[in-house]
């Protein structure tokens, strides 16, 4: 019985002495400053700054409908909601016909056509497909009200969210009316965040 409790406690003894050696040193480098009178010294500070994490909520894709009995374009906003701690740009980055569709149309300046005149094969072919901001809600002063076409080449710069703040986008858009069946048509929306 001795000798198990004598391995006991070495096994015990090891144990404790490896979780002491397991343990890192978080010691700093230190320096010795002597003299006579005053002496000064110093300390060098060395800090570590972590990248604020953006964070933004928004739609993963949108449906609109073209009804050409009626004439109307209709689709839902886009509700862009910034989850980060502080305020964030929003750029529309770009807008693209994509394939995917039974259509993919060929993205033209609105003023290009004559929308309502277009033929069963250009109304196929043809359309001008626009996100702007639908209102100043949410948006910090500045904001542009510019439609960002698709044929536009360059960013557009919708604004600015402050933190939990909501802003919303609208589809716009330009089309012709012949279409001889029902068609499915895809675009793809870029979106750029960036802290201000």
């Amino acid at each position: 019985m001795k000798k198990g409790i004598k391995k006991l406690l070495a096994g015990i003894v090891t144990l404790a002495m490896l979780s002491l050696a397991a343990v890192p040193a978080f010691a700093a480098t230190t320096t010795t400053d002597s003299g006579t009178g005053s002496v000064t010294g110093s300390v060098t500070i060395n800090g570590s700054i972590s990248p604020l994490t953006i964070s933004v909520t928004h739609p993963i894709n949108v449906a609109y409908a073209i009804s050409p009995d009626t004439g109307t374009f209709t689709s839902p906003d886009i509700g862009i909601t910034n989850n980060t701690k502080t305020a964030v740009n929003v750029t529309v980055q770009s807008l693209a016909a994509a394939s995917g569709g039974t259509l993919t149309f060929t993205d033209v300046d609105p003023a290009s056509k004559s929308w309502n005149t277009l033929n069963n094969a250009d109304s196929k072919k043809y359309i001008a497909l626009g996100v702007k901001a639908k209102d100043s809600t949410g948006w910090n002063s500045g904001y542009s009200t510019a439609t960002h076409w698709a044929t536009t080449p360059s960013p557009l710069l919708v604004g600015s969210l402050n933190p939990a703040t909501t802003g919303t986008l609208t589809l716009t858009a330009d089309y012709g009316l012949a279409f001889d069946a029902a068609y499915t048509a895809n675009h793809s929306l870029v979106f750029l965040f960036q802290l201000t």
